[in-house]
């Protein structure tokens, strides 16, 4: 037994010289044979308790994943219901919309004829006592007052006549509109104080002449109209619930009536439109979503106005019930919210049926739209997919069973494998072999921690030595590295540092208190590329009657052209101040540009627009000195245009270079909107440039006359929408200056 011990140590002494990899072998080739046994029994019985703990986790997740996918499927379809009608409601609402916007330009050509009688002529429209009236023909109806009082139309005072003849001339604007609508039944009237009504009525179905019966043509009063009192009580344009027509045919309509003014301001009359519910009630029946579902819509006062169900319940009738009021709890209050303007999906009661209620506001006329699906449907669905569910797991199970059957053959082959390849080894060779791996790592975990004093030493002749001698010097490295990098982290924030307060003087040059005043409106914004910019703008009032507007686009980026910026902002402000009103505007530009050429070494330009508004007349005047053309807002037009500027040379790079001025007239409203190239030539992704045609493109389809902040918040949209998901290339200035006119010449 000595004998043996000492073999085994002569051994050990052996395998202390040989290299790692040799060492590594025979440790598992002892080690192996040790453990096979243990390992065996072990993954057995461990492949045995993750059999029986996986069939019971199928069986609990088999219960909740039907139950969630059931619950799932009936969430997701309640969402949908709502996205729908969400989006039927803005539909209708957009429909309603557009009716709302045609009954206001008819408001104000009408208040344009009262306001301004002298400059229109009266001329005469049909009287449907004596003349045929057929569709889109205007026709006029007299108030009862004047058969009544023994008097007849012709005999009526001349005022009245010279009013009716005045405002028959909206039938140019009213016939083609009613045309538009000429697919289905609608009337487009205009109802005066005095009592008269001039009509224009579209029967689609009715050919020749209309059958207009006496009791609209001698008892028919516009004043006692909803639509006429609405719009007189709100002093504006108002949707009438719904209303049977009288006229030329009875029929349901929704109307939309405004008020028009007279040259005193004071309200002259109503005018309107009223438009069939047959196309709304078709749109309606379109929006369910199953064969037994329904749609409907309900007023302010929780009234359906309209519906395509066919009970009793839900259905819309002229001055019908309060939907709030019915007697199923769940209706009554899903209709209140509806009248809330509340958007959601609750479960309802209607005719002894379970239907899911979706219901979206629709914002512009105050109303509520509302989808049925009937609950039954719903469930039929969530079912089948609880059933496809179930079934997956099944199949998931089988599969399962089959490929832990095979992972058990495969460990046994595996196990095999290694029972024939591995011998028995001493636990004191693995203690050996594994003690400079564990000097080594004690070592590293040191250094790891931070101290870069320390230092390996191993006393063995194999590659653990090399990585002792490579990890000394490493530690070496590491602290001279950690020493350079704490140096460059400070430089690099002090440089920072730098840029945030060249950041913030900067801001500081330009312009941020925007005046608030009667005759003109100012807004600007600046977005420089990097942290300072080249960018600049400025305004500033010469007298009380005179404003300057600067925009400059420095070349480059950066501190270089943040410098040139500020300095070229500081000349030209100087020079146009001095020498604009004994000289011009085209001189005192030209000595600004002669002042920065003589200290420009650097060579660097700078193109500028710059502009002088004359608040009492209106007159713009302007040096276009190289930069891009600015975008002109005709408010009576209400159209955009570049503005038309000459080609002058840029600012800084040649003195004695003459620049022209040219003068435009503003009017009140009119806008001027300009802008540095950062705008022009913003890039995507793809390096394509937004480009003047794309601008011009939007200032014409988006409405210039909102305010100025709201005005440039959506060219900027426009821009990023453009750029997406782009780094910013260039400096970004957007500015707007808009006429309002003075009171001097209100007066």
């Amino acid at each position: 037994m000595g004998n043996f011990f000492a073999k085994i140590q002569q051994c050990a002494q052996k395998l202390h010289t040989l290299k790692i990899k040799t060492r590594l072998l025979v440790l598992v080739l002892a080690a192996g044979f040790l453990s096979f046994l243990t390992l065996s029994s072990l993954s057995f019985y461990a492949m045995d308790i993750v059999k029986r703990g996986m069939d019971k986790l199928a069986e609990r997740v088999t219960a909740a994943g039907a139950e969630f996918t059931e619950e799932l499927m009936l969430r997701q379809f309640k969402d949908t219901l709502e996205e729908l009608a969400k989006s039927r409601a803005n539909f209708i609402d957009h429909e309603t919309d557009l009716i709302r916007e045609d009954v206001e330009m008819m408001a104000n050509l009408m208040t344009r004829i009262a306001s301004n009688p002298e400059e229109w002529r009266p001329i005469k429209v049909r009287d449907p006592r004596v003349d045929p009236v057929a569709n889109f023909d205007p026709y006029v109806i007299y108030s009862p007052e004047t058969y009544l009082n023994g008097m007849s139309p012709e005999n009526l005072p001349p005022e009245i006549h010279n009013e009716i003849g005045l405002a028959a001339n909206i039938r140019a604007f009213m016939k083609p509109l009613a045309k538009s609508f000429g697919d289905y039944k609608s009337s487009f009237y205009v109802g005066s104080k005095n009592g008269w009504f001039i009509c224009v009525s579209v029967l689609p179905n009715v050919r020749g002449e209309l059958p207009i019966g006496d009791d609209e043509i001698y008892h028919f009063d516009c004043r006692t109209r909803p639509w006429y009192k609405n719009a007189i009580t709100a002093g504006k344009s108002v949707f009438s619930d719904l209303e049977t027509n009288v006229g030329a045919d009875e029929f349901q309509f929704i109307g939309c009536s405004a008020p028009y003014f007279d040259r005193n301001g004071e309200i002259a009359g109503v005018v309107g439109l009223g438009v069939s519910s047959e196309e709304i009630y078709a749109t309606i029946a379109d929006t369910a979503v199953s064969d037994d579902g329904f749609s409907f819509v309900l007023n302010k006062k929780g009234e359906v106005i309209f519906s395509s169900y066919k009970g009793d319940k839900i259905s819309a009738k002229v001055g019908g019930q309060d939907l709030r009021l019915t007697p199923r709890k769940n209706l009554a209050e899903a209709a209140t919210r509806m009248v809330n303007g509340e958007t959601g999906t609750v479960l309802v009661t209607v005719d002894g049926e379970e239907y899911f209620l979706a219901f979206a506001p629709m914002k512009n006329i105050g109303w509520s739209f509302g989808t049925l699906t009937p609950r039954r449907d719903i469930s039929i669905v969530a079912e089948a997919g609880r059933d496809y569910f179930l079934e997956q797991v099944e199949v998931f199970g089988t599969r399962l069973q089959s490929e832990f059957f095979l992972i058990i053959f495969a460990a046994l082959i595996l196990l095999g494998w290694f029972l024939n390849t591995f011998v028995s080894a001493s636990k004191a060779l693995s203690a050996r072999f594994v003690r400079p791996i564990n000097q080594l790592s004690d070592g590293v975990r040191e250094i790891a921690g931070g101290n870069y004093d320390k230092t390996l030493d191993i006393k063995t002749d194999d590659e653990i030595k090399h990585l002792e001698v490579c990890f000394n010097a490493m530690t070496f490295a590491l602290k001279e590295y950690t020493a350079n990098l704490t140096k460059t982290v400070a430089e690099r924030e002090r440089i920072q540092t730098e840029l945030d307060i060249a950041a913030d003087i900067q801001s500081g040059m330009l312009p941020k208190d925007f005046p608030v005043r009667d005759d003109f409106e100012i807004l600007a914004k600046m977005t420089p590329a990097k942290e300072v910019g080249g960018d600049f703008y400025d305004f500033y009032m010469l007298d009380k009657t005179h404003v300057v507007i600067t925009v400059a686009d420095v070349s480059g980026k950066g501190i270089p052209a943040a410098l040139f910026m500020g300095s070229s902002k500081t000349v030209l402000n100087n020079f146009i101040v001095r020498f604009y009103k004994e000289n011009g505007l085209a001189l005192a530009v030209s000595a600004a540009n002669e002042k920065i050429c003589s200290n420009n070494e650097a060579m660097m330009f700078v193109t500028a627009f710059v502009g002088v508004l004359d608040l009492e007349t209106g007159e713009f005047t302007f040096v276009n000195a190289g930069h891009n053309p600015p975008v002109l807002y005709r408010a009576e037009k209400n159209s955009c245009e570049f503005l038309n500027v000459k080609k002058n040379f840029v600012l800084g790079p040649m003195d004695g270079i003459p620049f022209s001025e040219q003068k435009i007239s503003l009017k009140r409203g009119d806008l001027l909107f300009v802008y540095t190239d950062g705008v022009t030539e913003a890039l995507n992704v793809a390096n394509e440039e937004y480009l003047p045609d794309r601008l011009i493109k939007f200032m014409n389809t988006t409405d210039c006359r909102v305010d100025l902040k709201t005005l440039l918040k959506n060219i900027r949209a426009d821009v990023a929408e453009h750029v997406g998901e782009a780094e910013q290339s260039d400096d970004i200035t957007l500015f707007a200056l808009r006429y309002k006119g003075s009171r001097k010449n209100e007066a």
